[in-house]
């Protein structure tokens, strides 16, 4: 039994299809059953029930997950850990982010690699997605975390997609116009508007002008605002509503509600990292990668 196995496992597990988990990993069909096939044979059990049409898993299967998991996180934990006393000199990271999205996954991220590297010095820069475009150009930090289509514009960097999301109707929980997780959207486009900054969130202002478009909403922009904490203060504070990714939800809670909008418009955040410089970045996105799998 080995880690490669036990990768190949849940992914199967996540996927209940060899065809789906092979993709995660680059490989063919039959060569991941394979290995799956001599895990079972290794265990003793069986981890899945095939037929032609469906694979499911076994009790055995199923207990099974959790074990994979930990052993997995005690193989990282000591590979950190030993990385740590190979590396003599003091290292520096330079992280990157746009706050609002990152608010879910970024601080546990970056504590857990702390703990693992405290080697590492780890300086943390808070931009704006303009802001974040302008420092990836002039390649001042070592990761960055920001919009899939800002990331992609720097071909310097390896990047890779972290999650996508739904935008969504941001107004106060009393407001008149909502009824449960219902919105009457013609009533509140004909309340102030407001968005952010279009020199600083260009791909979020494009997106919500194009959801108004599918909505066929016309809504009066009241006021521009220049940081997130700014706009959704105003929101909260009863002078008018806002569209934003729906994941802002766990940025500010407050007396806001957060109505999803079913639309064919959504965005992505994506983390960029600088190609064979940095062996901390390079062991940050290798943390990342496994968080990651196993948060899936």
């Amino acid at each position: 039994m080995n880690s490669d196995q036990l990768k190949y496992f849940l992914a199967v597990a996540r996927h209940l299809n060899f065809t789906e988990a092979a993709k995660d990993f680059y490989m063919t069909q039959p060569a991941i059953s394979h290995q799956i096939s001599e895990l079972e044979e290794e265990l003793g059990v069986r981890l899945f029930n095939r037929t032609t049409r469906t694979v499911l898993l076994t009790k055995a299967g199923e207990m099974f997950i959790e074990d994979a998991k930990k052993f997995l996180n005690l193989q990282e934990e000591t590979l950190h850990k030993f990385r740590a006393f190979r590396s003599e000199s003091i290292l520096s990271l330079k992280i990157g982010y746009l706050s609002g999205p990152c608010k879910t996954f970024l601080p546990e991220l970056i504590n857990k690699f702390h703990r693992y590297h405290p080697q590492v010095d780890i300086s943390l820069y808070r931009y704006g997605a303009l802001e974040i475009q302008n420092s990836m150009a002039r390649g001042e930090c070592d990761i960055y975390f920001s919009m899939t289509e800002d990331i992609l514009k720097e071909k310097a960097y390896d990047s890779k997609c972290i999650f996508t999301d739904s935008f969504c109707i941001i107004c106060r929980k009393d407001s008149p116009y909502l009824s449960g997780n219902v919105i009457n959207l013609e009533k509140i486009a004909a309340e102030p508007f407001f968005m952010l900054n279009q020199k600083k969130a260009a791909f979020t202002v494009k997106a919500v002008s194009e959801i108004c478009k599918y909505l066929n909403i016309t809504p009066s922009v009241t006021g521009v605002c220049d940081t997130i904490e700014e706009l959704l203060f105003t929101v909260e504070s009863g002078l008018g509503f806002t569209m934003m990714p729906y994941r802002m939800k766990y940025y500010l809670q407050g007396n806001l509600a957060y109505i999803k909008l079913e639309v064919p418009v959504t965005c992505s955040i994506s983390a960029a990292w600088k190609r064979n410089e940095n062996p901390a970045a390079l062991w940050f996105m290798e943390l990342f990668d496994h968080e990651l799998m196993l948060k899936r």
